[in-house]
């Protein structure tokens, strides 16, 4: 019986976890558009075969950004992709879903969750996450980052649930 308590307490925490994620206390989308180079990232199923990536956003209405990743492949292949993300918290600015151009997401309404959770003052620096913790990217205006602000940020994910030792560095 203590073990099976044990093993809810666990579960149970987890469950919070997944649920609560922090973001940043507002963003200004105008100052967040452009390119942001991935410095590290989670892999996703889209993104494993990349050597790097970058993501550049641009203003579409008064709560949507057009969203275009890029993905750098050995011997200089280059594969996009683009879409669509909508501010689904205008509180902050900070939560959107995202929902990409492809066959798979336009019929099974595919929506991404891309929570803005830690952004730097200059918007320099930034990490984006979702709230069950499977994906993870820390950003750069530059395709580098200082070592001792990127420490911050891994901490600041592992602090909050990710596992920080699935990431995988961009090889600009």
């Amino acid at each position: 019986m203590k073990k099976f308590l044990i093993f809810l307490g666990i579960l149970g925490s987890n469950l919070a976890l997944a649920g609560s994620l922090p973001t940043a206390s507002y963003v200004e989308v105008e100052r967040y558009v452009g390119k942001w180079n991935s410095i590290t990232s989670i892999p996703q199923f889209f993104s494993k075969s990349c050597l790097a990536q970058t993501a550049e956003y641009e203003i579409l209405t008064e709560n949507s950004i057009s969203v275009l990743n890029t993905c750098y492949k050995k011997g200089g292949k280059v594969t996009t992709i683009t879409g669509k993300a909508v501010v689904v918290n205008p509180r902050t600015n900070a939560e959107l879903e995202v929902t990409f151009d492809n066959f798979f997401t336009r019929l099974f309404k595919v929506k991404g969750d891309y929570t803005i959770i830690k952004l730097d003052p200059n918007y320099e620096y930034v990490m984006i996450g979702s709230k069950d913790r499977k994906t993870l990217w820390i950003m750069s205006r530059e395709t580098t980052m200082p070592k001792n602000i990127l420490q911050k940020y891994l901490d600041f994910a592992a602090a909050n649930g990710f596992d920080v030792t699935k990431l995988v560095d961009s090889k600009f």
